[in-house]
């Protein structure tokens, strides 16, 4: 019987460590929903669909203290979990001043991320956004055009 006991006591020992490293897989489908709403708010990008021309981005965003916030990209099937420089997952615990901030390289065209929070008791969010990379022929475009646009506007004018 001792020994049936202490089997026993290993087995929930081993079964609980693996629950513990459960927090934050280090992958994610695209339709994980989470069982929160509201562990985090992500301030930076402002929008679920941004633009920029820079190669790296901040995500910023604020939440609840002791909250662990990892950071995921999609791979084309799924989301996977960034790295640190050493090799680990890149998460955040969001601290006293209830905020987390992780900077990420964007390559050009569509970049898909998604920030999944989870509370100390398991309960976890997901928020997904995509950060879209112009290069500068579309930002000339872009300018040319607003520039054919002011210039018509002001011949009216005149």
């Amino acid at each position: 019987m001792k020994k049936f006991s202490a089997l026993f006591i290993a087995l929930i020992l081993i079964l609980s460590a693996f629950s513990v490293s459960a927090a934050n897989p280090n992958s994610i489908s695209s339709n994980d929903a989470g069982t929160a709403k509201n562990l985090v708010v992500v301030k930076k990008p402002e929008t679920k669909n941004s633009a920029t021309l820079k190669k790296t981005y901040g995500i910023t965003g604020t939440g609840k203290s002791g909250v662990e916030v990892a950071y995921y990209k999609f791979n084309g099937t799924s989301y996977v979990s960034l790295k640190d420089a050493n090799g680990n997952m890149a998460q955040t615990k969001i601290g006293n001043a209830g905020v987390f901030y992780k900077q990420v390289a964007l390559s050009e065209g569509h970049n898909k991320f998604a920030v999944r929070a989870e509370a100390p008791g398991g309960a976890y969010q997901v928020v997904y956004f995509d950060i879209n990379v112009l290069n500068q022929n579309i930002l000339n475009n872009v300018n040319g055009f607003s520039n054919g646009i002011q210039s018509l506007y002001n011949g009216w004018m005149n």
